[in-house]
């Protein structure tokens, strides 16, 4: 396959340095791949100097100043052209570092997945947090180095010719911007209309498409201040693969939705899929009017089972069948009583403290020191 790196610039020369730096770092074996830097236009010529002094030891390298401002929507979107000449993109905003092996598992992820209708892209990335509401993210472990998921990503990812070409014709359709829609998740339909993000999301939504994601990150979003940040943030960092790792596993046992739900959970639950609906990160509500909901919020529903919530990720208390009163199955054709206050509220307490370990230690220390003193 002809796979390019191409790295989309703005004025942010520190943040263009440091994501030099790690790709001058990575490994590449025999391979020649070649750099393209696109720089959407600016009052300042530094960026655009400093990349057409950059020295690339892996391949050709091409400077592309955009004639005119585009905006980051429109500059990601024409970068999208470049696949004209090549199979595959490795796409990388300037705020993004790469881990030393991205290259080996971009390459192996895009040749196996090229022709797939189903994978819209590949991630880089993996998130650590569940970008909607903040709470910590850990996707459930498999022996694969991989697992699906369908939100788009933008922190480091690979387009393919074919997939890119099928969003490509969902968007010219689709382009217009777009409030709340029921199927989609709010936080990305309140995302600003510079955001391409959204649409790329939108798009894996409707037309049923996942993005590969690996277990551990081969990339790291900086958040530089820019366009879509006001100040510096350390929030997306990910911890990503160290050293030189040439092969990956890529046989995905498992499947994430758009809302970080797990859409195996049914398998353990002995129900078909579209009778349940999976709100543990209580971000979903029950829109798609499911007769089965499963949550840890208190509903006026009959409870069919519960569980505890003790081991991580959230999953496995269902699967070791962990017993408890956290997690419930709802039957929503049956009424029910949502069970005394004082139940509710120890159940929130215990979900803040498994979410937030540290913290939760933390208060319930003062709130035993205060005890202590009195």
């Amino acid at each position: 396959m002809k796979i390019a790196i191409c790295i989309i610039a703005y004025n942010r020369i520190n943040s263009l340095k440091r994501l030099l730096r790690s790709l001058s770092n990575a490994f590449y074996g025999e391979d020649k791949v070649p750099l393209i830097i696109s720089i959407d236009k600016s009052d300042h010529n530094e960026v655009f100097e400093y990349a057409e002094n950059f020295e690339w030891a892996y391949g050709d390298k091409q400077v592309i100043l955009q004639a005119k401002r585009l905006g980051l929507r429109n500059h990601v979107l024409k970068c999208g052209d470049l696949l004209n000449d090549f199979d595959a993109l490795i796409v990388l905003e300037d705020d993004v570092s790469v881990a030393q092996s991205f290259y080996f598992y971009a390459k192996q992820c895009a040749e196996k997945y090229k022709d797939d209708d189903e994978i819209a892209g590949i991630s880089l990335y993996n998130f650590p947090l569940n970008y909607h509401n903040l709470l910590p993210f850990q996707p459930l472990q498999t022996n694969s180095d991989i697992y699906l998921m369908q939100c788009a990503q933008s922190w480091g990812q690979v387009w393919m010719k074919k997939q890119w070409k099928d969003f490509m014709d969902w968007y010219y359709k689709h382009d217009d911007d777009f409030g709340e829609l029921p199927h989609l998740p709010r936080s990305i339909c309140n995302w600003p209309r510079t955001s391409w993000l959204k649409y790329h999301t939108r798009y894996c939504i409707e037309c049923n498409k996942y993005f590969i994601y690996p277990y551990v990150s081969l990339s790291t979003n900086n958040a530089d201040v820019g366009v879509h940040y006001a100040q510096k943030s350390s929030l997306f960092q990910s911890s990503m693969l160290y050293g030189k790792k040439t092969t990956f596993k890529l046989n995905p046992q498992v499947r994430y939705d758009a809302f970080f739900e797990n859409e195996n959970l049914c398998d353990f639950l002995y129900l078909d899929r579209n009778e349940l609906c999976t709100n543990l990160y209580a971000e979903k509500d029950n829109r798609t009017s499911s007769r089965y909901l499963l949550s840890m919020k208190p509903q006026p529903y009959k409870v069919v089972k519960s569980w505890g919530l003790s081991q991580r990720p959230y999953e496995w208390n269902i699967i070791n069948d962990v017993e408890g009163d956290c997690i419930y199955l709802y039957d929503t054709s049956i009424t029910s009583h949502r069970g005394k206050r004082s139940l509710r509220m120890a159940c929130e307490i215990v979900r803040y403290i498994y979410n937030m370990p540290n913290l939760g230690l933390f208060v319930i220390r003062q709130i035993r020191n205060l005890y202590n003193k009195v």
